[in-house]
């Protein structure tokens, strides 16, 4: 199989938003090749435009900008890397704080 890992952007708009919101996802796409796995991802985006109503009863609605990324990752097996970002933060200590914080939440939460 080949396996390609999709970025793929939507613009979320709703009537009082006070500051511009997009969802970046990733998602998993198996395609012959690269440029039918691009195709893929985009009628993916095109297909999961979504309107939701918010806690707040506002409509939200989720628009397919673009495809941005694409990669291929060949065969899925345990343990195989798919993703990696390196951080640069200002701040060493806040930033390992944050990641201990997000660690800890995690696990606290799948011990409930």
């Amino acid at each position: 199989m080949n396996w390609f890992v999709a970025k793929m952007i939507f613009q979320i708009e709703g009537n009082d938003q006070t500051y511009p919101q997009f969802d970046e996802q990733l998602r998993l796409i198996d395609a012959i090749n690269e440029e039918l796995a691009l195709e893929i991802a985009h009628q993916m985006g095109m297909m999961h435009q979504d309107e939701v109503q918010s806690s707040n009863q506002q409509i939200l609605t989720w628009k397919f900008v673009a495809v941005t990324e694409l990669q291929y990752i060949g065969d899925l097996e345990h343990g195989k890397e798919i993703h990696y970002r390196i951080t640069e933060p200002e701040q060493t200590a806040n930033y390992l704080e944050m990641v201990n914080e997000k660690a800890t939440g995690l696990r606290k939460r799948k011990a409930a």
